[in-house]
């Protein structure tokens, strides 16, 4: 049996007996959530196999290796039969809502006293957007963005610097995800990682994280 897939009550951070110090939350899957299918809005601009190449050149921005803005120019002149342009295809990724029940659970659990810090894979245009829209710097104690750390989950660098900047053992650490790769990484590392998924809504969160308040 795969670390990922054993039961989220293994290793819930948050349960009573021996809650973690700090929790990492993951952002899209878990505290925000897409407004809008992107594959049909993909299709009709650039067809068949766009959409892929799209996602792989959002890769080195991820990890910092260079602006998104940038890296999308790039992909159109590769593909100049695309009809949507760079500023249309970066609205894409702010077409996104924040969920405000699970925003509030995070509230409630830093105010038990875990540190409760945001650890997420997102390019240099995405993490702007999130700081000034959904205000994730007033929410978080700290956060972690790919692009800064020079690594993306499910890399391991990505957990290990972290852990460095956090200072702390793993097995004090938690972490809910909604992507199993991620979560499965975690746990080999120590850390206390659970799979969230993102269609039980808040009461699964709550449960996935062994949060009863």
């Amino acid at each position: 049996m795969s670390l990922a897939s054993r039961s989220a009550t293994d290793d819930r951070p948050l349960l009573a007996a021996r809650p973690v110090s700090v929790l990492l939350w993951d952002a899209d899957g878990v505290l925000q959530h897409p407004r809008h299918e992107w594959a049909p809005r993909l299709a009709a601009w650039g067809g068949d196999g766009f959409a892929e190449a799209l996602f792989a050149s959002e890769i080195p921005a991820l990890r910092g290796e260079t602006p998104f803005r940038e890296a999308l120019g790039q992909l159109l002149t590769r593909w100049p039969e695309v009809t949507a342009g760079v500023d249309d295809l970066l609205d894409l990724w702010e077409q996104v809502d924040p969920d405000p029940d699970a925003v509030r659970l995070v509230g409630e659990v830093a105010a038990s006293g875990v540190r409760c810090v945001l650890a997420t894979n997102q390019q240099d245009h995405r993490k702007a957007f999130l700081r000034e829209r959904f205000g994730y710097d007033d929410v978080f104690e700290q956060s972690f963005y790919s692009c800064d750390l020079g690594a993306m989950k499910p890399e391991p660098a990505y957990f290990e610097r972290v852990l460095e900047s956090l200072s702390v053992d793993p097995t004090d650490v938690g972490f809910v995800d909604d992507r199993l790769d991620n979560v499965e990484t975690a746990r080999a590392l120590g850390i206390r990682a659970v799979h969230h998924d993102p269609l039980s809504g808040v009461v699964g969160l709550r449960s996935a994280l062994g949060w009863s308040s």
